[in-house]
């Protein structure tokens, strides 16, 4: 499979399933993000896929999984790619926790030191793991 068999949309209520399975098995859920702030990668009608933007304190790509028979094939690029394009207006920077920085160095973010997770995160700022977290904190420059 090549990236131009895959199709990238908004999640739809249909996709709940899909979405919690792919999530599942990263030990990821949806945490409360509704499916309208999802958006799937999708190959001959199956979720391949998935990653929500959600925008609190900060724009925060969140939830971003791949099937794991279908990593290292550009299809997390392809999503980060569209949600960046797609991203609202008014927000200069796209923000991400993540256990996994150089897939994000690879798509452009840039690592942020641990104390800007406190400034951006209120779980961060009161997780009493804070200093083994080990979650790195990055951002995207949305304007050019």
């Amino acid at each position: 499979m090549n990236t131009k068999e895959i199709i990238i949309r908004k999640a739809e209520d249909s996709d709940i399933e899909s979405v919690q399975t792919l999530l599942s098995t990263y030990f990821l859920d949806m945490d409360g993000v509704d499916i309208e702030h999802f958006t799937v990668a999708e190959s001959s009608g199956r979720v391949l896929g998935c990653a929500a933007v959600v925008d609190h304190k900060c724009l925060e790509l969140h939830s971003i999984a791949v099937h794991p028979n279908h990593r290292n094939r550009g299809i997390g690029s392809l999503l980060v790619e569209h949600i960046v394009s797609n991203a609202p207006d008014g927000w200069g920077y796209l923000y991400v926790r993540t256990t996994a920085p150089g897939f994000f160095e690879h798509v452009g973010f840039l690592k942020l030191q641990d104390r800007e997770k406190i400034k951006l995160w209120d779980d961060c700022a009161k997780c009493d793991k804070f200093e083994r977290c080990r979650q790195s904190a990055m951002r995207l420059c949305l304007k050019e």
